[in-house]
Parts: structure tokens; C-alpha cells; sequence
């Protein structure tokens, strides 16, 4: 009889410590998911402000960015995520001026500004990749994100 109970409190209790497990790695799984939609929406943040300010909001880029349904629909970046990107695009947009300066240098038909180019180049950069793992590391899920567990 004893040996019935000791077998079935044992199979209780190895059930339940794997339930625990479980749910633990949902968690962790959670939390990487969430990680990666912050990450992903850091960078395209960054394209659509910085394709604003390097066409200078021109009405053409501001429909194609209003038609696009690209990323998340809820907000994700804090306030200080949107002010960083606010002032990287804003130096970038300058240093870009700067090189389209000397586009009478460049060989006919490469003059002026490059914003596909310079863009393609920072978002295909480790720096920027870089500076979206740290502040995605530093993003802390909300509670209310994990209450469908």
C-alpha cells in the first residue's frame, strides 16, 4: 500500500514539475517573440522616418508609407525608442546632404542625393542591428502580453 502511494505521489509530482517546465518555456519563448517583433519594428521605424526626411516629406512618400500595413498596428517603441530614431534619422538625413554636396564630383548620372543607397547600407549595417538587440534586451515585455498563458 505504501509503495502505491510513494509511486503515485511520484507520478504526481514528476507531472506537475513538467507542467512547470512547460510553462517556463512558454514564457521564455514569449519573451523572444516579442523580442524579435520589437526588433523588427525598431528597424522599419527607422526606414519609413528616415525615407520621410531624406525626401523631405514629400506628399509621393508619405501616401506610400500612409497605404503600406507593414509592422505592428499596436505601439511597441517606447517614447524614448521614437525620440533615438528621431534624432539618428535626423543626422543621417545631414550626413547624406553632405555627400549629396559632392555629387558634382561624381560621374553623370550619380549626382545628387542617394537615399536608397545610403539607406540600404544602414539597414543592412551590424551598427544598427546592433543598436536594436540593445534596446530590444532592455525592453521589458508588459504583463498583459503574457496573461494569454
Amino acid at each position: 500500500m505504501m509503495t502505491k502511494v510513494f509511486s503515485y505521489s511520484t507520478v504526481l509530482f514528476l507531472s506537475l514539475a513538467g507542467l512547470t517546465c512547460k510553462s517556463t518555456g512558454n514564457v521564455a519563448s514569449q519573451k523572444a517573440m516579442y523580442r524579435s517583433i520589437y526588433f523588427d519594428q525598431f528597424k522599419l521605424t527607422y526606414f519609413r522616418r528616415f525615407l520621410l526626411k531624406s525626401y523631405n516629406y514629400s506628399a509621393a512618400i508619405q501616401e506610400i508609407i500612409n497605404r503600406d500595413h507593414s509592422g505592428f498596428t499596436e505601439p511597441i517603441l517606447s517614447d524614448a525608442d521614437d525620440h533615438l530614431i528621431d534624432s539618428l534619422t535626423t543626422a543621417d538625413n545631414e550626413l547624406m546632404k553632405i555627400d549629396s554636396a559632392k555629387g558634382p564630383l561624381r560621374a553623370e548620372g550619380a549626382q545628387g542625393k542617394r537615399p536608397f543607397d545610403y539607406m540600404l547600407d544602414k539597414l543592412n549595417s551590424k551598427w544598427l542591428d546592433s543598436l536594436a538587440r540593445k534596446r530590444a534586451k532592455a525592453f521589458d515585455v508588459p504583463k498583459e502580453w503574457l496573461t494569454s498563458l
